[in-house]
């Protein structure tokens, strides 16, 4: 099991297959955290640091890390240096992060060509989010979504390979609910706004301890 978040700032995590979603709604839900009085920040993964930029260069194809295996341990290097250097020190000032991808993608996408348990075990060491949100979305829907994108980078052209994610989510949920994390599943096929307000009370109910002097739609 991952260590669990003890600093005063919670952290929550936007998940899906690629034009699922994440991206909008993690925007949404910032901004409404905002409005409400809680402080927040956005981040994403890969990151901004400099293994994340490594990994975007690679899912650009501008440059190629060695293999699959390698891929993943540079997504789980990257995850721990997110953790690190932005993650922890906004938690720790009592900062909710709110980030679009976390473990949860890595266990999907890395375990097309790895091993699952063998991924699981390299992100081991990353702290264990207060809320994950999956949005859940046909891949047809998702490369629906994606047609209109002008940049593309893998897993967003083929529409069998969207698919084999997708099932390869429902394994990893299932690989985390073993080990006690709860995932909470959101129709993410809905309008936007609907989402949100879902995602709103599933945010109220988890930040209510941690935020007392904010009333929250609990």
């Amino acid at each position: 099991m991952n260590p669990p978040n003890r600093h005063p700032g919670a952290l929550i995590v936007i998940e899906g297959i690629d034009g699922a979603g994440s991206t909008t709604q993690s925007a949404m839900l910032i901004e409404w955290l905002v409005a409400v009085g809680i402080p927040a920040v956005a981040t994403s993964e890969p990151s901004k640091g400099p293994i994340g930029v490594t990994v975007r260069d690679h899912l650009a194809r501008r440059i190629d890390l060695g293999g699959p295996e390698a891929e993943a341990l540079a997504f789980a290097a990257d995850r721990m240096d997110h953790v690190a250097s932005e993650i922890v020190p906004a938690l720790e000032r009592g900062i909710t992060v709110v980030t679009d991808r976390y473990y949860l993608s890595s266990l999907a996408y890395q375990s097309l060509h790895c091993d699952l348990d063998w991924v699981r075990e390299l992100n081991r060491c990353a702290l264990r989010p207060d809320l994950t949100v999956f949005l859940t979305v046909p891949a047809d829907v998702g490369m629906d979504r994606l047609s209109g994108r002008e940049t593309r980078e893998r897993f967003e052209e083929d529409r069998g390979e969207l698919a084999q994610v997708a099932r390869r989510y429902d394994d990893a949920i299932k690989l985390l609910a073993n080990d006690g994390e709860v995932i909470h599943l959101v129709d993410g096929t809905r309008p936007p706004a609907e989402i949100h307000s879902e995602i709103v009370r599933l945010a109220s109910a988890t930040l209510a301890a941690r935020y007392p002097g904010v009333e929250l739609p609990v």
